[in-house]
């Protein structure tokens, strides 16, 4: 198990193409956040039966064996099915399903006053440009989360994001030094650049790790345990994008709180659509190959099961947050519950977990919605 942890955990890492000298930090400006009530319990589910045999039947014909499925509404859980070696409280390597929590966590601090979704980068950190005619000077909060920035480095290329030997000041300054690959605000790529730069800016608003401000302002309100946390040895530098392990049980108190909606006093702006008409020029595999016409928000996808991404997506939002090991949780508005698919496979079985994840996720929903009768 410890080298199997370990091989997943190279896939956060970088190495090829990094190094330099480091900036010193300087000293950040701390925002004092005004107290937070904690969230009251969550109801008890229902006691109402419902039939998820034909889910139950689903999930034992999927390609992967450990799997493991959450299904519950803003009460708490309401199915709950295991298969193989897998478990919803097993932590495990959620890969991009951290930037829903990430993009989660950001909107708190909008609300809170740190920042706005206009803000430009370039308030928070020191080194960034100033200058109106450098397109750098342009980036926003909001471009980062929605992955307009412009800075478009994927995973696949040389990247010091995931690597040790850089600080997260260190590498979002190579990131910045090396320009935008489009002009801000202009197009859709998805990456990990976004993401890191949005880091530094969060820490650097709040002088505390993107761990502690995401623990204080969300996690410990809800309950979720100390498993939910950045994966070791990248020190402050991991992939922020992707580099969060949790458990399916941690991770569906999020998905119901977001559900119930009383940890916003904003949720439809945080479900908006942030793509727009902009062209989408990157997007991943498992997004592409299921050809699914979806778009993005704040750190998720927003669904659509028609050919084309229609107002009706946009109205009655399902959203989801996929990872590349298979984890994939989702949100359905619409009918009024959430879900979590539960995997940690490895990259080289000879198929993409979060496809054949994606794929299942398509499968169950009917089926959940069926038995929801909702």
């Amino acid at each position: 198990m410890q080298n199997r942890a370990l091989s997943l955990a190279v896939a956060f890492t970088f190495l090829a193409g990094c190094g330099g000298e480091q900036s010193s930090t300087p000293s950040p400006i701390v925002v004092e956040i005004p107290s937070v009530t904690p969230l009251p319990p969550p109801l008890p589910p229902p006691t109402a039966s419902f039939d998820f045999s034909p889910v139950r039947a689903r999930i034992d014909q999927f390609t992967v064996n450990d799997v493991a499925v959450l299904v519950g509404d803003e009460r708490g859980v309401l199915f709950r099915y295991e298969r193989g070696s897998m478990t919803t409280t097993r932590p495990v390597f959620i890969a991009s399903a951290s930037k829903l929590l990430m993009g989660l966590t950001a909107w708190l601090l909008i609300e809170d006053g740190v920042f706005s979704a206009s803000t430009p980068v370039n308030t928070h950190i020191d080194f960034w440009r100033r200058d109106p005619s450098d397109p750098r000077s342009q980036v926003t909060i909001e471009q980062v989360f929605a992955f307009t920035s412009g800075f478009n480095g994927t995973s696949e290329q040389p990247s010091c994001i995931g690597n040790a030997a850089y600080s997260l000041r260190g590498c979002v300054q190579e990131i910045h030094d090396g320009g935008t690959d489009t002009l801000p605000d202009q197009s859709f790529n998805y990456g990990s650049e976004h993401m890191q730069i949005a880091a530094l800016a969060m820490i650097s608003a709040r002088n505390r790790s993107i761990d502690l401000i995401m623990r204080e302002r969300l996690l410990d309100r809800l309950g979720v345990s100390t498993e939910t946390r950045s994966t070791l040895g990248s020190g402050d530098n991991p992939n922020y994008g992707g580099a969060l392990r949790s458990t399916g049980e941690d991770y569906a108190k999020v998905l119901a709180a977001i559900l119930k909606g009383d940890i916003f006093r904003n949720r439809s702006g945080f479900l908006l659509d942030r793509v727009g008409t902009r062209p989408m020029r990157t997007v991943p595999p498992a997004i592409s190959q299921n050809r699914l016409a979806w778009r993005y928000g704040w750190g998720f996808w927003k669904e659509c099961s028609a050919p084309t991404y229609t107002s009706a997506c946009n109205e009655r939002p399902v959203i989801s947050s996929a990872g590349a090991f298979g984890f994939a949780p989702w949100i359905d508005f619409d009918r009024g519950y959430w879900a979590v698919i539960v995997t940690e496979e490895p990259l080289n079985r000879g198929f993409d977990p979060a496809q054949v994840s994606i794929a299942l996720e398509l499968q169950l929903q009917p089926l959940i919605a069926n038995a929801l009768r909702r």
